[in-house]
């Protein structure tokens, strides 16, 4: 498939600007009469579709791309792998191609406005959760300690035993007086026995409580069932451990003396988060690493190995129970990051970016969709293994369609941003090792996107990849996810269910085809900005045959990929 590549030297009389840079004012120098750049001229003979070429970054490239007489689709992908800021590429092409209205995009956008905004922590929670490394200490102790002698001070508690929760990282902010609803106890898993504690804000639970849903027993006995009960691979403590290993032990205390004593315990604490009384959308849960703190370090530290979950929305019983099992898949999703914080930032002293521990999350809530019977992030129906149906407005992808130009790497905790992890997290299970990878991720002392290369590169697919392969094979991905049947090329695809099985648990992938979603991928229909670490997706258009000529400006970490179909 590789086209003949020709070198020509240009003197330019005048030259476009190539916009560089971080603050969206700079741009590159003007070109001289007597600049020269170096144009690539590449032929391109499409035969078999799909088809998919890379063109090369140079900074100029003309190429001709023979579609033959069969009439195809026509794409350009441009990838900027830069770390700095956003690159502007100009694209002109020879194409005569048909103006189109849109005809579904605002009817799109209203359905999206309809649908419930799912957000895990405040941001406020986020950049603590962020900068926790830098105020964990080195321990004061010399000697190794027994995990018996040191027990958190809060455990042992009994049903119907009241309690006040510090719901910020100051003891002078907002408060919760909650109940211990149900205790789960002495539960044998891989790591040992462990003991689920499920507490209710007074305030949310019984009939009549003072919020517009309360509640129930029955409500908080089905939740501790689903994340902790006997048996083995049955529950979120088990497919979620199995992945990521152990939430906190003993030597989290013995190296560092502000964070506290291991027990065995988990708490969740059903309350209003935000104190919004929102049953339909909102923060719906979330992991503070404030609570692993010592009390006397974090002032507002419950000192408890802990999880928020919106009661609120916990206790809409509404469509078919969505929220409850939304709440189950949060619960996995927020357990990663419990995880993530003690075997990462505590034992190996490492902290990675907010957006690969969201895309970690992310990816576990699809790992165990169908484990507890929800929709996840495809916004599939759990037993369909194939990409669903057209139209579909559900799940984190129609939101990632919307905003498939955004960096990958840059995190505003926004819809957006989530979606835009998920979509790049499923890729990497599906294409570099499945639950695996996610695991090697976290188990390397490494940061930003030199701990996920790490954990590709111990694939068999990966040797060899850079993050610049990877991006640019995901948005090839995202563009024949519509094909499922590829052979050797980047796939979401498979048509039905993809089983992973990684040490003791068997998870299912489903397929995803972005372009079953409303609205369906943003495709560019005119030169713009590709944002650093993102892709930019562009049409050259529809029922295209003959030759097509194409000329590309580009700057130095910006990739062309040529995509017919």
């Amino acid at each position: 498939m590789l086209g003949r590549v020709k070198h020509i030297s240009l003197v330019l009389v005048s030259a476009m600007l190539i916009g560089c840079g971080g603050g969206g004012s700079s741009s590159a120098p003007t070109a001289s009469a007597t600049t020269t750049i170096s144009t690539v001229k590449k032929v391109i003979n499409v035969s078999a579709v799909p088809y998919v070429e890379s063109i090369g970054k140079e900074s100029s490239i003309v190429a001709s791309v023979n579609m033959g007489n069969q009439p195809r689709s026509l794409y350009i992908l441009l990838t900027n792998a830069g770390q700095s800021g956003a690159a502007t590429a100009t694209i002109s092409h020879s194409a005569k191609v048909a103006v189109v209205e849109k005809k579904s995009s605002m009817y799109s956008l209203l359905k999206r406005e309809e649908l419930p905004k799912i957000l895990h922590a405040p941001a406020s929670v986020q950049a603590f959760n962020a900068k926790a490394t830098k105020i964990i200490r080195k321990s004061r102790y010399t000697q190794p300690q027994r995990k018996s002698i040191s027990i958190a001070s809060q455990s042992r508690k009994s049903v119907g035993d009241s309690d006040t929760f510090y719901l910020d990282d100051d003891d002078q902010g907002a408060t919760t007086q909650a109940t211990l609803r149900k205790v789960v106890s002495n539960v044998f898993t891989a790591f040992g026995n462990k003991t689920l504690n499920v507490w209710v804000s007074d305030d949310s639970f019984g009939s009549g409580c003072a919020k517009v849903r309360c509640v129930t027993q029955s409500m908080v006995d089905a939740l501790a069932d689903q994340f902790l009960k006997t048996g083995s691979d049955n529950d979120i403590y088990d497919w979620v451990t199995n992945i990521y290993g152990e939430e906190w032990d003993s030597d989290a205390q013995l190296k560092y003396s502000n964070l506290i004593a291991a027990n065995d315990e988990i708490t969740i604490l059903l309350t209003d988060i935000d104190n919004d009384d929102s049953d339909n959308g909102g923060t719906i849960g979330y992991f503070y690493s404030k609570d692993n703190f010592i009390r006397n370090d974090v002032s507002g530290s419950n000192e408890r190995i802990m999880f928020y979950a919106d009661a609120v929305m916990f206790a809409n019983t509404d469509n078919n129970g969505f929220w409850q099992k939304e709440m189950y898949s949060t619960l996995a999703h927020e357990f990663q990051h419990m995880i993530h914080f003690y075997q990462k930032s505590v034992l190996l002293d490492a902290a990675d970016d907010t957006w690969i521990n969201e895309m970690l999350s992310e990816t576990t809530e699809d790992l165990i969709a169908t484990k507890i019977q929800h929709t996840g992030p495809r916004g599939v129906d759990p037993a369909d293994g194939s990409a669903g149906s057209s139209g579909n407005t559900k799940g984190r992808y129609p939101d990632f369609n919307i905003n498939n130009t955004l960096s990958l790497t840059s995190w505003n905790n926004t819809l957006a941003n989530y979606s835009d992890v998920s979509a790049f997290g499923t890729f990497l299970t599906r294409n570099y090792g499945g639950a695996k990878v996610l695991h090697d991720i976290v188990y390397n002392d490494l940061e930003h996107e030199d701990a996920v290369m790490d954990a590709v590169h111990q694939t068999p697919q990966g040797s060899g990849k850079t993050f610049a392969d990877l991006l640019r094979e995901w948005g090839v991905a995202v563009m024949l996810s519509d094909d499922d049947n590829l052979q050797n090329l980047p796939t979401y695809n498979t048509g039905d269910f993809t089983y992973d099985t990684y040490n003791n648990s068997t998870y299912e992938l489903g397929s995803i085809n972005f372009f079953n979603y409303d609205p369906q991928p943003t495709l560019q229909t005119s030169s713009g900005t590709v944002a650093a670490q993102g892709n930019y997706y562009y049409k050259v258009g529809d029922n295209l045959t003959g030759v097509i000529d194409i000329n590309l400006s580009l700057n130095g970490t910006t990739e062309a990929t040529i995509i017919v179909k």
